[in-house]
């Protein structure tokens, strides 16, 4: 994915956050600071994170509807709601770093990132309001408002089983897709489905996009899972193998668990059987059962056929697309590059 291709909706999008976050009053200048830091939008350095759900929507809007305008307030409120999230799981996780920098929480403790975060999320709903004064009826204003607060909800509901996960050795990959369908999938499926909550009544069409996005959401955290393990920390922003360390049940670990032999699957019960953090040795003792027993192969071909159910129903919307052919261009552009489906150099770039 070439960044260049993106620039315009990218700074549109972060021009739209900026204004919800803007604060006049000098006192309160470092809370909204740190949110802009956690979002990139600082001045020491800006334009980190991918944007993946803004532009999603952006995007599937603007295929819909010809311009992407009407639907920035909705871009920013997906982004802001999904980074209160990730500034709460820094600290549950207590990860020193995100997108090669440090966490709110690493720099301003625990207490003001908490609160930041919360922040963060009442501003995604002064977000939503903003997309009035842009013309969208305020029936469908509620109705979006209502998709967030929901997928707010299975967020959330995810998150607890991701934590609960980390103590046990008997998750199976059906009740871990199930928590990713939650914690990821919701957000993703929000995403899309809420460019046509905002520009139409087409209940199908509503369908079909939460159907797209859930099986992308879905994709995007098998490979997410993947780099968490064979990733690089320059490619990642975050400490090489710390899913393992963390104990973390991740798809890879689950589907070794799974179809590892008994005995192997013994040693993963012993090699996991003490806190976190996990000794080095543990770590790299798991990774090479993972490797042994092809764990990547099959977590590829999973990726695979989400990815490819999404892009199905992608593709069956362009008989209702107004101005199809550039943002759905676009949008295989950004699934391949978010679900590994491109060269390591492009996906960098």
């Amino acid at each position: 994915m070439t960044r260049g291709s993106f620039s315009s909706r990218l700074a549109a999008i972060d021009e739209e956050i900026r204004a919800v976050l803007a604060q006049a009053e000098p006192a309160l200048q470092p809370f909204y600071g740190m949110m802009l830091y956690h979002l990139g939008l600082d001045t020491e350095r800006s334009g980190t994170g991918k944007r993946l759900r803004p532009l999603l929507l952006t995007l599937l809007y603007e295929s819909l509807a010809g311009d992407m305008t009407p639907s920035l307030p909705a871009a920013a409120a997906l982004e802001l709601l999904h980074n209160f999230t990730l500034i709460h799981d820094d600290i549950e996780d207590q990860d020193p770093t995100r997108r090669h920098r440090p966490t709110v929480w690493s720099v301003w403790g625990v207490p003001q990132a908490i609160n930041a975060g919360d922040g963060m999320y009442a501003a995604s709903r002064l977000a939503v309001h903003r997309l009035m004064a842009r013309g969208v009826p305020a029936e469908r204003v509620l109705t979006f408002a209502r998709l967030l607060d929901e997928a707010c909800v299975r967020i959330c509901e995810g998150q607890f089983l991701d934590i609960s996960f980390e103590t046990r050795t008997d998750v199976t990959a059906e009740r871990y897709r199930g928590m990713v369908d939650k914690k990821t999938g919701a957000l993703f499926a929000a995403a899309a489905q809420g460019a046509a909550v905002i520009c139409s009544d087409d209940e199908e069409l509503r369908a079909a996009l939460a159907r797209f996005g859930a099986d992308f959401g879905q994709a995007f955290q098998a490979h997410d899972d993947l780099l968490g393990i064979w990733g690089t920390t320059d490619r990642t922003g975050k400490v090489a193998m710390n899913d393992i360390a963390k104990r973390k049940k991740t798809l890879p670990v689950v589907l070794a668990f799974e179809r590892a032999a008994p005995r192997v699957r013994a040693t993963l019960v012993e090699l996991y059987g003490q806190p976190a953090p996990l000794p080095s040795e543990n770590v790299e003792r798991i990774r090479d059962i993972l490797d042994d027993i092809k764990v990547r192969e099959l977590l590829e071909r999973e990726i695979g056929i989400h990815r490819e159910r999404a892009l199905h129903e992608l593709r069956s919307i362009k008989q209702v697309a107004t101005t199809a052919e550039e943002p759905l261009r676009l949008l295989e552009e950004l699934i391949a590059a978010a679900t590994g489906s491109v060269t390591e150099a492009a996906a960098s770039g």
